[in-house]
């Protein structure tokens, strides 16, 4: 892959010197991709100092003959990264396609038995440098499962990203709480008709976006609810007795609610006239649930850029049954470890969650 052209103004730069910041330089070794600080001076000493660091590299490079350098099994972090499962969820797609960028351009080029510590730490304070913490911390999640494949392919010997120092990333988004969210949910008929009951489910659920605006008309049998996950693959099994005192409802109150809309649809949510090219009955986009919220939630006096999203609702749903005492929320939220993930993904063989409440 070429590398990326530099801008205009950094053109007259030598190899491996970058300005991530005004003013701020790094030089990268082209030995191993490892980033070494040079730190805020003036761009001609910084000039000067990664020539010099050029040299010094040339001069260590190792040259090996056209022969050994084909008898080398390519076991660098770039082809491990490759063996890594693909993911299903278009949201997790994108997200891993920006990790294994970064991942790559800085540590793809090294042998996966000799990545260290010190190279995944240098790269996570490199991202913390320059401010994106949500990023290190994203980074690090990710070097984690790569170098535990590592492990297991026999690749590498042990871990090296386990032992790095965990990032904080700082919490951007505000926790939705029953008086935010009663105050959306009074506001929701004035943005769309199904914005209610799309909410009300969510929040009894305890279930995502995508399986709410998803949820099949004939999910219920014999006094279950069964419906699948999208993002993991996991079949949740949800009795329609659960109830959450907060609001008084039950999923099947709710259900009942969503059915009553007098329109033939497959869906629980669904549109309740004809819009442009969308016909009455059609699901409801997922960009579409997340802006009405968005919407109501505006018409409720709740803005700013760390007011609640739809997906709040989820971690309020838990909140109120872990206080309500008598259901099993790990269950309800189809919470899995990565590793649990990476299985249910293939479903063959595996039983559906089946969510217990008990009797208050």
């Amino acid at each position: 892959m070429a590398a990326r052209p530099r801008q205009r103004k950094h053109a007259h730069y030598p190899p491996n010197l970058h300005e991530p910041r005004p003013g701020y330089f790094t030089w990268r070794n082209p030995m191993d991709g490892r980033t070494h600080v040079i730190g805020r001076i003036p761009l001609a000493q910084a000039i000067q100092e990664a020539n010099e660091a050029n040299l010094k590299a040339e001069e260590l490079a190792p040259r090996k003959t056209l022969a050994e350098r084909l008898s080398i099994a390519p076991e660098t972090v770039a082809v491990l990264l490759e063996k890594m499962p693909a993911p299903t969820a278009k949201n997790t797609v994108i997200t891993r396609r920006y990790q294994d960028k970064i991942i790559r351009e800085k540590l793809g080029a090294i042998a996966c038995a000799d990545l260290t510590t010190k190279h995944i730490s240098e790269l996570l304070e490199e991202l913390k440098g320059a401010g994106k913490m949500r990023a290190a911390k994203m980074v690090r999640d990710r070097l984690i499962a790569v170098c535990a494949k590592g492990a297991a392919l026999g690749w590498m010997a042990s871990n090296p990203a386990q032992i790095t120092e965990k990032v904080k990333a700082p919490t951007r988004r505000q926790r939705l709480g029953l008086e935010t969210f009663n105050a959306i949910l009074e506001k929701a008929p004035q943005v769309a008709p199904w914005l209610e009951n799309a909410m009300l489910l969510a929040l009894v659920s305890g279930q995502d976006r995508s399986t709410v605006g998803r949820w099949p008309r004939s999910s219920t049998r014999g006094g279950i609810a069964i419906v699948k996950r999208s993002k993991t693959h996991v079949t949740m099994e949800i009795p329609v007795a659960l109830r959450l005192e907060a609001v008084g409802l039950s999923l099947d109150e709710v259900i009942s609610r969503c059915k009553a809309t007098g329109i033939v649809s497959k869906y629980l949510i669904h549109h309740m006239s004809d819009r442009g090219n969308v016909a009455r009955g059609a699901a409801i986009s997922l960009g579409t649930i997340s802006s009405a919220f968005a919407d109501a939630r505006k018409l409720a006096g709740i803005e700013g850029d760390d007011a609640p999203t739809f997906h709040e609702i989820r971690s309020l749903s838990k909140r109120l049954y872990d206080a309500q005492g008598n259901v099993d929320t790990k269950a309800l939220l189809g919470h899995l470890t990565e590793r649990m993930s990476e299985m249910y993904a293939n479903s063959r063989g595996l039983e559906p969650i089946r969510v217990r409440i008990n009797a208050a």
